[in-house]
This record gives structure tokens, sequence and C-alpha cells, in this order.
């Protein structure tokens, strides 16, 4: 076997033991030791060891810096199995533990003991790791060895709330839409505290929270939608100069803003071809059944008369020439205008069934731009635009070094707005890397020339790269 193949089998390998062994954490919080569910994944998890066991004699679990290494393979994780590593790292770090260390030889019953002593809620508080270190250091736990974590990186932890924040969007918009509507006054409660929440994480690192609307989940199309709507909505509100409170109603009703699309078939949603004219009708109905939903959400009320108008206008024109006969104002309301650029911009820059290619950013930005004054308000537009960046932060380029690079961050200043911050993976010769970010600000002083440039974007999905899974990775 060469050494590549047996790299990609530890990392295979690596992936089915941090499962495995979040299943049988999770388990262990619910049924006792003796019972056979228990005892079923803990088996499973026991086998997924014989691999590394064989071969060098234990396993060691480690989380450095945020990611999560087995035997120093990194593990790596998409948005589907995100929610698998921030529990493993959460159970790690609750205890304040960096590394465990598993030895060939260890059985069921030690095995046993570990998951449920590593599970328990019974923490000391001011020092949790010498607490379990403590209790380990008995001869029934011969084949299991911990180290205590080091000091976390302030970024990174930001980073990490900020891409928890984002997933629980999804599962709580998900929830509101299987409810019907209402759910209760606790969940419009919930949804303002998130709301607040990506307020807040906006305020701290706009280009991150923007970077993660680069996540594009296609089987819960909707829901990841609908929560990047939200991050560019605020965060193109927050631009224009809206008062907190405003910002707060205009990131409720892009969150809100598709909810209507849960009664619409996914055989129509999903359609690979063109709408007949039926499933077209039904389609169009989406705005209408968003609105009478988010009337049936309890507590809403001082927020639901802009939710409403909202859902049921984001896809009219803002072109006076065209009216549209379910509305008497011909102008549209600032925060359907808002969350229609917003809206088309994440849905076009999206693959979808019925779509050849998602466009790239930069084309997804020259489209709308031809259509202002007819489609989209020009002035919000352009600041839309200001705000994204003429490099959009996610964007796959080419620099005169011959590296490429993902944009990061955009430059605020105008003048500069061709040199923004780049996270480098690749060499001069095209050679894979996890290169350093880059300020193409930066000036050599000798040449008192710019170091780098952008010569022109690619397309990333031409080239298999994931931008999401750059983002999330500076979470882990």
């Amino acid at each position: 076997m060469t050494t590549e193949n047996v790299q990609v089998l530890y990392a295979k390998t690596a992936g089915e033991i941090l499962f495995r062994f979040y299943v049988v954490l999770k388990i262990s919080k619910i049924h006792e030791p003796n019972n056979f569910i228990f005892q079923e994944q803990l088996r499973r998890f026991l086998a997924s060891l014989d691999g590394f066991f064989r071969d060098q004699g234990r396993v060691v679990i480690q989380i450095r810096r945020g990611a999560v290494f087995i035997n120093r393979t990194r593990v790596k994780f998409g948005y589907a199995d995100y929610h698998i590593n921030q529990a493993i790292q959460a159970e790690f770090g609750r205890r304040e533990v960096g590394t465990l260390a598993l030895s060939k030889g260890i059985e069921a019953e030690e095995a046993s003991r570990l998951v449920v002593l590593f599970a328990g809620s019974d923490l000391e508080p001011d020092a949790p790791f010498e607490a379990l270190q403590g209790r380990l250091q008995i001869p029934e736990f011969s084949h299991v060895q911990i180290e205590k974590a080091e000091a976390e990186d302030p970024e990174t932890e930001r980073n990490r709330k900020s891409t928890r924040m984002y997933f629980l969007g999804i599962s709580h918009l998900k929830a509101v839409g299987e409810s019907g509507g209402g759910g209760g006054i606790s969940t419009f409660h919930l949804t303002k505290r998130w709301m607040q929440s990506i307020f807040n994480h906006i305020a701290d690192d706009e280009s991150f929270l923007s970077g993660l609307t680069n996540i594009k989940n296609y089987d819960e199309y909707t829901l990841n939608h609908s929560v990047n709507v939200c991050i560019l909505s605020v965060a193109l509100g927050r631009r224009l100069g809206l008062a907190h409170r405003e910002l707060m109603e205009l990131g409720l009703s892009a969150f809100l803003h598709d909810l209507g699309k849960v009664e619409i078939p996914d055989r129509i949603l999903n359609k690979p071809g063109a709408l007949d004219a039926d499933e077209r009708t039904i389609m169009d109905r989406h705005a209408r059944f968003g609105a009478e939903r988010i009337l049936q959400i309890q507590g809403m009320q001082a927020h639901s008369g802009r939710a409403v108008t909202v859902a049921f206008e984001h896809h009219f024109k803002v072109d006076l020439a065209s009216p549209n006969p379910y509305r008497k104002n011909r102008r549209l309301n600032l925060y359907s205008r808002i969350v229609k650029i917003t809206d088309f911009f994440d849905a076009v820059t999206t693959s979808r069934v019925y779509r050849l290619r998602a466009f790239t950013r930069e084309e997804a930005l020259n489209m709308m731009n031809e259509k202002a004054g007819i489609d989209f308000d020009p002035i919000i537009l352009k600041a839309f635009i200001t705000m994204i960046g003429v490099f959009p932060v996610g964007s796959l380029a080419i620099l005169d070094t011959g590296e490429i690079g993902i944009v990061v961050e955009a430059n605020p200043l105008t003048a500069l707005s061709t040199r923004p911050r780049m996270k480098l993976i690749t060499d001069r010769n095209g050679e894979k890397r996890d290169g350093e970010v880059v300020d193409l600000t930066d000036v050599d002083p000798v040449t008192r020339r710019f170091k780098q440039t952008i010569v022109h974007t690619i397309d990333p999905d031409k080239y298999g790269i994931r931008i999401a899974d750059y983002f999330l990775s500076r979470a882990l």
C-alpha cells in the first residue's frame, strides 16, 4: 500500500473513531452502562480503535488550536458533521483536557468507566482537569492517560462561537417551520436571542460572518439560505446606518422571509427542469404562505408588520414602471429592498438542481449591477457592492506571483478596494499548502511596489475547492 493510500485510510479511521466516541458519550448521558444500547455503542467504539492499536499500539485524541487530531492525523469536518466536532471539543473543553490517550489492551469494563467519567456532570468548577486526573490515577485505568489543554486563542474562540451561532440558526429555523409557524412564546424569545447574538458577532468580526455565508447546504437549502440572507441583510443595514432596534427588526424579517417555502412540495422546490405554469403558480404562493405563517408566531406582534411585508414583497421589482397589483403603494418597503438584494445574491451563488452551475460572487454582483433601478434599488445596491467589495470575501484568486489564495477580508478603504487580505492555499508552482494570510497592501521596501496583486479570480468549483471549509477550519 502506498504512503498516500495509508494516509487516506488513517484519515477515514480517525473520522470513524471520533464519530463512535461522540455517539457513546451521547448515549452515556441517557442510558446506564449495563444497558444494551450503551454496550453496543461501546463495542463499536472499541472496534474502531483496532486499526491504530494494531499499527501504532495506541490511540491519541488531541485538541490543538481548535482542531481535532487522532495520532497526528487531523480529522476534517464539513458542515454536515460539524456538530460532532463541536460536541467533542465541548466535552474536552469543559474538563480542560487537551489530550486523551488510550493504549492497546483496553477492554470494555475500563472503557465503560472512562466514558461515564468523561461524560459526567460532576465537575470541579475551579480545577476540572485536576479532578478528572485524580480519578484516573488508579489501577483500573492503566490504559488511559490525559494531558491538560493549552490556553485557547481568543480569535479561534470568537470564530467558534460565531460558527456555533450560525448552525444554531439553521436548527432553530427548522424547528420554527416544523411547528407550523407557532411554537409558543418561548420560540420567539429564542429567535430574538439568536438575532442579538448574530448582531454582536457581526459587530465583532463582519468579515468572518460574511465568510460563513459561503456555506451552502444543498440538503437544507431554504434554511441555510435564510441564515445567509439574515447575516448579509443585518450587515448591509449597519452600512446604511440603521439603528439597533431597526437592525433587529430587519434581521428577524430576513430570517423568516422564506418561511412560506415549507408549504411548497419538494417535487417543485427541487425540480431539475423548468416549472410548468401550474407549478410556477404554486411556487409564487410561497410569499403569501410565509406572511400567513409569520402572523401565527406568538410574541411576534410588535415585529410582524415589517416581517410580513418582507415575506410578501421580497420578489417584487423596484421598478416603479412595473407596479404589482397586490400593493397600492408602488414603492417597496426599505427592508424588502434590502432583503431582495441579499436574497438574490445568495440564491444565484448557490448550486441548485435546476441551474448548471452557481455564479461566482463577482459574476453575481455584475449581473445585479446591470439590473439596478429595475430589479434592485440602485442606492442600496451600491452600498451592498461596496460592502461586499471588488473581490468579495470567499473569492478565489490568482496573484501575479503565481500563488492562489482565498479572500478573507475586504479592504474598507475605497481607494484600496482591490487589495484585500488573502489566505494563500498554493505556492508559486501551484502546489497546495497551508499558507499564511497576506495583506495585499504590503509594499516591498526596496522596489516600493506592492508585493502581490490579484491578476484575476477563478471559479472554485472548477478546482474542487470548497471555500466554506476554510472558514469552518478557522473555528476548529
